[in-house]
C-alpha cells in the first residue's frame, strides 16, 4: 500500500510540476499596481500550492489502489 502511494504521489508530483515555470507566448497583463516580477512570483506560489494538493490526492488514490490490490490478493 505504501509503495502504491509513493509511486502515485511521485507521478502526481511530476505531472503537477511541469507547468510551474513554463511561460506562455500570450501572457496576461499583471493586475494594476503589480509589477511583472511580483505577478510571476504570485503565480508560481499558487502553482506550488496546487502541486502539493495534486500530489496529496494522487498519493491517496495510490493508497486506495494499493488497498484494493491487497484485498484482491487476500481473496485468492
Amino acid at each position: 500500500m505504501v509503495v502504491f502511494s509513493a509511486v502515485a504521489g511521485y507521478i502526481g508530483w511530476r505531472r503537477a510540476t511541469k507547468p510551474i515555470y513554463r511561460r506562455t507566448y500570450v501572457e496576461p497583463d499583471p493586475p494594476e499596481g503589480m509589477t511583472r516580477r511580483e505577478y510571476d512570483r504570485k503565480v508560481r506560489r499558487q502553482r506550488k500550492r496546487w502541486r502539493l494538493v495534486v500530489t496529496f490526492f494522487y498519493a491517496v488514490a495510490g493508497a486506495l489502489g494499493g488497498l484494493a490490490f491487497l484485498f484482491f490478493l487476500a481473496r485468492r
